[in-house]
């Protein structure tokens, strides 16, 4: 390994972890101690002391660092450090001064004085010292919490932590996630696990005194969930009972804690998570109850609105899917249709087995439980749609389809203007188009139909009254009305400019003028913009930006 390729041979995290520790100046303190013998102190949630080792001019022969990482590649510290020797040789091609053989020159005394005035004058030595006799920490559950808490109080301002300091407090939790890279993750799922919850705990709790606008904490906490995800996804045995409880009873309060602190979606995410052992039927049973347990707890039942429990009965109700009980389904169902999406699921089981006009049955039931609540209705018509094009029914269908194409829904005005008999359309297209008119919602969908139908006095009708659409529409106006566009485009100018106060205003008035001059031509576009200099001598701004108009 060269110094020149690191990136050959460390995995892409690590190595762009350590060009991000050598591009923020982590390295500190870095020096030749002899001919290719290296060392540097690298800050972070601690100050970890690198060695670096080479052989001829950059090939690397061995490296050090007391830090908790375990790999046979190079730590995110070790690549900073290389990186900056590469900087070093580069600004310093003559080499550092050799001071070894002076050294090995004095006498002890001599030499022990100078260690003496290096121990008063420079902490970062002592320290160094004081950790080369120190027994190396290794990594537990103490330690993993110890160092996300110091980084994040490190990067703390009286008690805040501000969104441009977010990078440097999860520094702890990051270093935690690199020793868990070096795991194995099979050998070692349940420990991944394990460290992955404690930095989701310790996570969410910084955000309560974080601003992460930047959100990198968020990031941080998505990252320890995917890797659970992934490990219980992977997991390499044959799942006993016993581990089965053992998993659950460490997660269980997790969940918890997410319901509680209810500002991630950490409580969904591991169920999702644990969701993932139901294909093993041994277990379905026992992870429905886990669930219900959840439901049970004081974390879900304190809240006041029941989305959350909701999620959790679809998960459940899952769970019963996969089981294939149809009767324990339609129960379950039964007990639980007051949440929205259990009755949207009980709905699409309907429509997959065929059972269409169950399906239109409970659709109809769910747009009365739900009258005053617009979005859902709109969801219920939709299915209630499908299981009616199962049916063929095609009455129901166009006098849902002519609802939706109201409300300014344009997938459905092509199903509708399918549907309907061609010689029933005319008279159902002028009723359309007096509705959409009226309506806010309706308004791009009127523009599109009038299109559509080649509507060109109804479209030119509208630009006048919406002058800001000739600026689109007058392709389609031009064929049949180039003096009435003239007029509109004209008008449309003028009071984008007689409002202008600055710059950039007129140069979007001008922008305007541009596609003018592509619609009506560069003879009109002369006139107008001499028109618009006599009118305004004074606006200087203006008349600059219009001398511009090629």
């Amino acid at each position: 390994m060269k110094l020149s390729n690191l990136e050959a041979y460390v995995p892409a995290k690590l190595y762009n972890r350590g060009v991000d520790y050598f591009e923020r100046d982590y390295v500190e303190e870095l020096r030749e101690n002899a001919p290719n013998r290296w060392h540097a102190l690298v800050s972070g949630t601690r100050d970890y002391h690198v060695s670096i080792n080479l052989t001829g001019k950059e090939t690397v022969s061995s490296t050090s660092c007391n830090c908790p990482f375990e790999s046979d590649s190079l730590c995110k510290h070790e690549v900073a450090v290389c990186l900056a020797i590469v900087e070093y040789k580069e600004e310093n091609p003559g080499g550092a001064a050799d001071v070894l053989p002076k050294l090995k020159a004095m006498k002890k005394a001599e030499l022990l004085k100078i260690l003496e005035d290096l121990l008063q004058q420079q902490p970062a030595v002592n320290q160094y010292l004081v950790e080369k006799f120190s027994e190396p920490v290794e990594m537990n559950d103490n330690v993993a919490r110890r160092l996300i808490r110091k980084s994040a109080s490190r990067a703390s301002r009286r008690g805040f932590i501000e969104w441009d300091r977010t990078d440097d407090a999860v520094e702890g939790a990051l270093e935690v996630q690199e020793y868990l890279d070096a795991l194995h993750p099979q050998k070692d799922s349940e420990m991944l696990i394990r460290f992955n919850l404690i930095i989701i705990e310790e996570c969410t709790e910084m955000l309560q005194i974080a601003d992460d606008s930047s959100g990198s904490i968020g990031m941080v906490i998505d990252e320890s969930l995917a890797n659970i995800q992934e490990a219980m996804e992977q997991w390499p045995e044959q799942l006993s009972e016993e581990r089965v409880d053992r998993m659950l009873e460490l997660l269980y309060p997790q969940i918890l804690f997410g319901l509680e602190q209810d500002i991630t979606n950490a409580a969904e995410e591991l169920t999702e998570s644990v969701m993932q052992w139901t294909s093993q039927g041994e277990h379905s049973d026992k992870i429905y109850g886990f669930i219900e347990k959840i439901i049970a707890s004081k974390e879900m039942q304190n809240k006041t609105y029941h989305y959350d429990e909701e999620r959790f009965r679809t998960y459940q109700l899952a769970i019963l899917q996969e089981q294939g009980n149809k009767e324990k389904i339609e129960s379950f169902c039964q007990k639980h249709r007051s949440y929205p999406d259990i009755r949207k699921a009980e709905i699409a089981l309907a429509l997959n087995q065929g059972e269409f006009k169950k399906a239109v049955r409970l659709c109809e039931e769910s747009e009365q439980q739900d009258s005053a609540l617009p979005g859902l209705v709109y969801g219920w018509k939709e299915l209630r749609f499908k299981a009616y094009e199962e049916l063929n029914s095609v009455p129901e269908m166009i006098e849902l389809a002519y609802t939706f194409t109201v409300e300014g829904n344009e997938t459905y005005y092509g199903k509708l203007k399918n549907l309907v008999d061609s010689e029933q359309w005319p008279a159902m297209l002028e009723k359309l188009l007096v509705e959409l008119k009226t309506k806010a919602r309706g308004k791009a969908l009127y523009v599109i139909i009038l299109i559509d139908e080649k509507r060109t006095e109804d479209l030119l009708e509208y630009c006048r009254s919406n002058v800001s659409g000739i600026e689109t529409l007058y392709p389609h106006l031009m064929g049949d009305y180039p003096h009435e566009v003239n007029e509109i485009f004209t008008s449309y100018i003028y009071r984008s400019i007689e409002s202008a106060s600055d710059r950039k205003k007129y140069q979007a008035a001008c922008d305007k003028i541009k596609t003018f001059q592509n619609a009506l031509g560069a003879e009109a576009a002369r006139g107008l913009i001499e028109e618009l200099k006599f009118m305004y001598p004074k606006r200087k701004a203006l008349l600059d930006e219009l001398s511009k108009i090629q």
